[in-house]
């Protein structure tokens, strides 16, 4: 009878509590893309309006591993904003990627962009979020989607962050995207730029873009090519900056702005690192993430600058 009871309250209840204390919501919109929708609240609750983060994990992951070693909760609870988690069915993709490379997943209007889209409506109507603060960050094959939803709905999002992904218009199938990888295509600013839909108000988001030289999953060129891709529809100059000036102290990292001295685009270099996410687990302000399968330790815990690039941690 208890087993029973615990099946219904698991196919009525729309929240389900995960163990990163995620409330997955079963009805969130038309949701054309098969996607399942997490939701995570700060734990200090006011009646402000609050900034929203979309996170996108990457390929074998899931809401609640990504949720675990980015450390989004935790840096949501300091600073009060919200986080959707959206998350892969095997049914859509057997590796759990989003299918960044497909039409129909990547048109806002249809499949996996539209029902990413249809979570962030859902949470605008439900809950007191700022609309002139919503941001998005996507580890691998997130990141790519994480780059397609910021060119296709450029309105929408004030700032975005790719972690291990590429440009926008990199593949047209699985057959390409897998070559693009491993050996992407190079192409210049310009060439890249105008694969990009032109926004409504000539606006465009900032970005973030992180990527470690030794991946070999996804290339680091696949940054290098996506900054070029971003200079240019912001209207600034690429530069192949290589210096070696180190960041906060960490021999390996490097951070670069476009323009210099200004945040528009902002590229984290981080040497010696494979397809992973950088963390830096300790109980520093600036610490934080945990390690596991593609999260490594080194130094440098990304999910805080990315939050500190995008505005959202309180000084």
């Amino acid at each position: 009878m208890f087993f029973r009871l615990v099946f219904l309250l698991y196919i009525f209840n729309p929240f389900i509590l995960t163990s990163q204390n995620l409330n997955e919501i079963k009805e969130f919109g038309r949701n054309d893309g098969n996607l399942r929708m997490f939701l995570y609240q700060p734990n200090y609750v006011n009646n402000s309006k609050k900034p929203l983060v979309v996170v996108l994990h990457g390929c074998s992951q899931n809401a609640n591993k990504v949720a675990e070693q980015s450390g989004w909760n935790v840096l949501a609870d300091e600073n009060d904003f919200m986080v959707i988690y959206p998350e892969q069915k095997s049914s859509n993709n057997v590796s759990g990627c989003f299918n960044w490379f497909y039409k129909k997943d990547i048109n806002s209007k249809s499949g996996e962009s539209s029902s990413i889209l249809d979570m962030i409506k859902y949470t605008r109507e439900n809950y007191s979020i700022d609309s002139t603060r919503i941001f998005i960050y996507g580890l691998s094959a997130g990141a790519i989607m994480t780059v397609n939803l910021l060119a296709n709905e450029p309105t929408l999002f004030k700032s975005g962050a790719s972690l291990a992904g590429g440009a926008y218009g990199i593949a047209k199938n699985f057959i390409q995207a897998a070559g693009a990888m491993l050996d992407p295509p190079t192409k210049t600013p310009k060439e890249w730029g105008e694969l990009i839909p032109k926004s409504p108000n000539g606006i465009y988001p900032k970005l973030v873009v992180v990527h470690g030289t030794e991946d070999n999953t996804s290339v680091f060129q696949n940054s290098i090519e996506l900054v070029k891709q971003w200079t240019y529809i912001h209207q600034i100059e690429y530069k192949n900056r290589d210096s070696v000036e180190v960041f906060m102290g960490n021999q390996a990292v490097q951070r670069y702005e476009y323009p210099e001295n200004d945040s528009v685009i902002v590229f984290y270099k981080i040497k010696g690192i494979r397809h992973a996410l950088p963390v830096d687990p300790g109980t520093n302000y600036n610490q934080g993430g945990k390690t596991g399968m593609f999260a490594v330790d080194c130094d440098f815990f990304s999910t805080y600058y990315i939050a500190k690039d995008f505005g959202l941690i309180k000084d």
